[in-house]
């Protein structure tokens, strides 16, 4: 399905440039897909030329990469799809406004909070024992692909790469309308003091500062999916949700899960502050016993037990779950098959950075301005913002959730 996937690493631009002029003559027409970490005066020259490679080109500016890019070093990936199973895509399709932790709780007591208080729909009167994971979700109404894709078959479409601005919610809930398709999108890299955009997104020529851009690929069936969480420690045994409300875990085996973690956080000796705000736990979810999602813990009570996750969404009752700690001395630990060579596969793979993460490793900190580092058969972007994640597995896809857990990564392969 990829003809093409590299990264290459340099400190001047000289080599990246030949790198897509072989490109364009080779790849002429394909859809193409590229992630540029760059600074501001070595923009122009790069995005001209990478925005030219095809009539179907997509594209977003992105953070260094964890453990490979040292300061000054440019870094881009590109990914090539056969013309005659992809199809670019321009979505404009709105979000949502970020989650307000311990919320969900002021929803209850509704005759005790003004009109400003309640969530969208209940100063209308709506009844209380409404679905308010859809009500909260204010693009869930608004089930419409973007104009491109409504041309394809829904089970024709087998996988979806995109880019997109800080709120991806509304295209991941329209892209559920292809349950065939497994779809894995970069949240751009926020750049207002790099472009002055929030984020900057590339289709084609144009460059946007919100909305999406993506590639529907079909044809044969969807490329292996997985995700990993280096350096990450479990921290507790297994445990069952058996209550949560919006993004918070309310209950646990039946238990105040605040008062678990704090006792894991004791019998590990790991030091916190109490609040687990500006720590980093985790908590993990499994589905078949394999590891699915991960959730950042940003705060936790333990006088009412309840912890709240990064998502608008907590694991639902009766997920089997484990918490995770991460030392603040951990290393961003890219796993070999994505920095070295395997045979007869390309892969594409989405990490979730954080400025905490140590920035360089030896070989591209040593050598001149020549310097250049190739990871090929390796698509490989970060972003600090994070991933957004869709699986589908025999006709039915999950629920997009999003990963900021610093160093996970998610990834596609194909053969």
């Amino acid at each position: 399905m990829a003809l093409h996937t590299s990264t290459i690493l340099a400190r001047t631009p000289t080599a990246i440039l030949s790198h897509i002029s072989r490109l364009s003559t080779t790849y002429t027409d394909h859809a193409v897909a590229f992630a540029l970490n760059a600074n501001a005066p070595e923009l122009p020259t790069l995005v001209s030329r990478l925005t030219k490679i095809s009539c179907q080109t997509i594209g977003c500016l992105s953070a260094p990469l964890p453990g490979l890019a040292s300061e000054g070093f440019i870094s881009c990936s590109l990914v090539v799809f056969d013309k005659r199973n992809a199809l670019s895509v321009r979505s404009t399709i709105p979000g949502r406004a970020a989650p307000q932790v311990g919320r969900w709780h002021a929803f209850r007591q509704r005759n005790d909070k003004s009109e400003e208080e309640l969530p969208p729909g209940m100063e209308n009167g709506l009844s209380e024992s409404i679905n308010w994971d859809n009500v909260w979700d204010r693009s869930a109404g608004d089930n419409t692909l973007p104009k491109e894709l409504q041309a394809l078959r829904p089970g024709d479409v087998n996988s979806f790469i995109y880019f997109t601005d800080n709120a991806p919610e509304g295209l991941s809930n329209s892209l559920a309308l292809l349950p065939c398709a497994t779809k894995l999108g970069l949240v751009a890299s926020s750049t207002p003091f790099i472009t002055g955009r929030p984020v900057t997104l590339f289709h084609n020529e144009n460059v946007h500062s919100s909305g999406a851009v993506g590639i529907a690929l079909t044809g044969k069936g969807p490329p292996i999916s997985n995700i990993e969480f280096p350096g990450l420690r479990c921290i507790t045994p297994p445990l069952t949700v058996t209550r949560s409300e919006g993004n918070l875990v309310n209950e646990l085996d039946g238990g105040n899960p605040s008062k678990l973690l704090v006792a894991a956080i004791q019998k590990h000796g790991i030091e916190d502050n109490g609040s687990f705000k500006d720590d980093n736990f985790y908590l993990g979810a499994f589905q078949d016993d394999k590891l699915s999602q991960m959730y950042h813990i940003i705060s936790g009570d333990p006088s009412r037990g309840t912890i709240a996750l990064e998502s608008h969404a907590a694991p639902a009752e009766g997920t089997k779950i484990q918490m995770y700690y991460s030392p603040k001395s951990a290393c961003a630990e890219i796993p070999t098959r994505y920095t070295q060579p395997q045979p007869d596969r390309r892969a594409l793979a989405f990490m979730a950075s954080s400025s905490d993460m140590p920035p360089e490793i030896a070989q591209l900190s040593e050598g001149g301005d020549d310097a250049i580092h190739l990871l090929p058969d390796t698509f490989l972007a970060a972003s600090e913002n994070g991933f957004s994640l869709s699986r589908s597995q025999d006709g039915v896809s999950e629920g997009a959730w999003r990963c900021t857990v610093a160093g996970g990564l998610a990834g596609l392969e194909w053969p």
